[in-house]
């Protein structure tokens, strides 16, 4: 007859949840080893797939309709090198677009806020004195900054001067 403790070939028994009766939070620092003996550390970030990704993914497709499909197309491409962000596989570079449609999305706040004290004909005077693209038709960073600034600056020195 056996005992409780052991199972048929003498070693102990294992415990119901497969631990050995061991806990297995791994809260410590306790490196853990996968099958292909590569050690990964208890708190390892996750990678592009799996939920941080998808995450990643669909914080970039809300900021399409915030920035315009023009510079949001043409951010992906020039910032991800692809045409959807779920084709990005690195997750640095995918953090990298995200950050610039963020900064983008901040820049076409600005631009409502000054288009919001202007009428329409002084904008498009203005827009025209800068030599700018039609609003719907800003393709890339450079020339958003430059739309911007000339307009905050413009449409500053048009506010002091109507006072």
């Amino acid at each position: 007859m056996r005992s409780s403790g052991t199972n048929g070939n003498g070693s102990a028994a294992a415990a119901p949840n497969g631990t050995n009766g061991r806990s297995q939070a791994n809260g410590s620092n306790s490196p853990r080893v996968s099958g292909n003996g590569d050690t990964h550390a208890g708190d390892s970030k996750g990678g592009a797939s799996g939920g941080n990704g998808d995450d990643l993914d669909a914080r970039i497709l809300c900021l399409e309709k915030t920035v315009g499909t023009v510079l949001y197309r043409n951010m992906l491409r020039e910032h991800g090198r692809v045409n959807q962000p779920r084709l990005i596989r690195d997750p640095a570079v995918k953090r990298t677009v995200l950050q610039m449609l963020e900064s983008a999305a901040r820049g076409i706040a600005r631009l409502d806020s000054v288009i919001k004290r202007l009428d329409a004909k002084t904008l498009e005077a203005l827009l025209a004195k800068l030599q700018a693209p039609p609003l719907g038709e800003i393709s890339n960073m450079k020339t958003l900054q430059h739309v911007v600034f000339g307009l905050e600056e413009l449409a500053g020195s048009d506010q002091h001067h109507a006072a």
